[in-house]
């Protein structure tokens, strides 16, 4: 028995200097996403008039050369990654399937978001748990050094780790609010464009 609890006290030892190095290196890809997001959010104008003008394109009775020729003009957002795949799929032929790697993509950037905030306040707990069996040894043994800096690590880690989550979860839910608003727009123009007349 007590070989078992040396063991499982190794293995948690051994594991707060990673858990550590994790959450710090999702702190900096936490910064990097929010950086992304407050990227999208300036171009989201843009992206609002493109789809405006599709819109109004599609009331008009534009065909689908008409919807594409405004398409064309997008620089940000959901509208220019359906150019820029549509122009690698070969075109208008290719729309439905370009529609659907588009959908792919979103669900799986937001997949990114949805793993971190699910990840990042469990590494948080891991951080705050684990120095505290140091901890209560130091407290026991009358090392307060040891208690003090113990309880430090304890409490940032699950500062740190609820902050990425509700971070996290926040661009989450934004980045879906835009993207399912998007994909809608643009699906429902598309699929029911008029296509252009044949020769």
């Amino acid at each position: 028995m007590k070989l078992l609890e040396q063991l499982l006290s190794l293995i948690s030892e051994a594991v707060l200097l990673p858990t550590l190095a994790a959450i710090v290196i999702l702190v900096g890809w936490s910064t990097m996403l929010l950086g992304g997001l407050l990227r999208e959010w300036l171009g989201r104008s843009h992206t609002a008039f493109i789809l405006a003008q599709l819109r109004r394109a599609h009331v008009e009775g534009g065909d689908q050369v008409r919807l594409l020729q405004i398409l064309s003009t997008a620089t940000s957002g959901l509208p220019a990654r359906l150019h820029q795949l549509l122009a690698q799929w070969g075109g208008a032929g290719e729309l439905a399937h370009c529609l659907v790697d588009l959908e792919i993509e979103t669900a799986t950037a937001l997949s990114r978001l949805t793993w971190m905030t699910r990840i990042a306040p469990m590494l948080g707990l891991m951080g705050t748990l684990i120095p505290l069996g140091p901890a209560l040894t130091g407290l026991a043994s009358g090392d307060l050094a040891t208690l003090s800096s113990n309880l430090v690590v304890a409490f940032t880690a699950t500062v740190v780790g609820v902050l990425l989550g509700c971070c996290s979860y926040t661009m989450n839910l934004v980045r879906k609010n835009w993207y399912q608003s998007d994909l809608s727009t643009l699906e429902h123009l598309f699929i029911n464009a008029n296509r252009p007349a044949m020769p």
